[in-house]
């Protein structure tokens, strides 16, 4: 046996060891779902919760998780989906809040933002259009004006109407930007209308 054949024989079992240690080179996507469980409190604040679930290697409808994670006894008037967003470290995180009124629906450990707080992460450079930093307040107002959008401007009104009328006047003193929107001039004239904010209203 010659010495070439045994230097091939060794370089094709070392490549073999690396392909199952590091699986071909590509590192694994971590998936993770995080729910905020919202409730409005006196003194225009919000407190809320956060809790997350591993779905890397769960394939249940992540709809199904959010609802997993919110509080025992708590029914939320409003479960929704509101962004994803990739991290540095190779994480993709999926968003959701959960909105009710009843205290029962925050997390032990809570943590308060108070409403000239919710403004979104800005990115003024026009070639990275992820903000530089996303801090936990950042994709919590996302999700609020989100919500906030979906209830002072959608056609269907279901999401309104499940809100009770303080929750609804709570949202309509709020500005919904959904990410993209560049109206933001528009926006907030519509926000000083009072026409448009009592459109909500039944």
């Amino acid at each position: 046996m010659s010495m070439n054949y045994l230097k091939s024989l060794l370089r094709i079992g070392c490549f073999a060891v690396l392909v199952l240690m590091q699986g071909c080179g590509r590192q694994e996507a971590k998936v993770t779902l995080e729910l905020f469980m919202v409730n409005p409190t006196e003194g225009e604040t919000l407190a809320y919760g956060r809790r997350l679930a591993d779905l890397t290697q769960d394939s249940t409808d992540p709809d199904t998780v959010a609802r997993g994670l919110i509080v025992s006894g708590c029914t939320p008037a409003i479960l929704h989906s509101t962004s994803w967003r990739w991290e540095k470290n190779g994480t993709l995180i999926l968003t959701y809040i959960a909105f009710s009124e009843d205290s029962k629906c925050l997390a032990a450990e809570t943590s308060r933002l108070s409403w000239g707080e919710l403004f979104p992460p800005r990115s003024t450079d026009p070639l990275r259009p992820r903000p530089a930093e996303i801090r936990e307040e950042d994709v919590l107002s996302h999700g609020i004006r989100h919500l906030t959008f979906l209830v002072r401007y959608s056609q269907d009104r279901r999401i309104a109407e499940a809100l009770s009328p303080q929750s609804r006047q709570f949202f309509l003193r709020m500005c919904g930007q959904l990410a993209g929107r560049f109206e933001t001039a528009r926006e907030f004239a519509d926000c000083s209308d009072p026409v448009i904010n009592n459109s909500g209203k039944n």
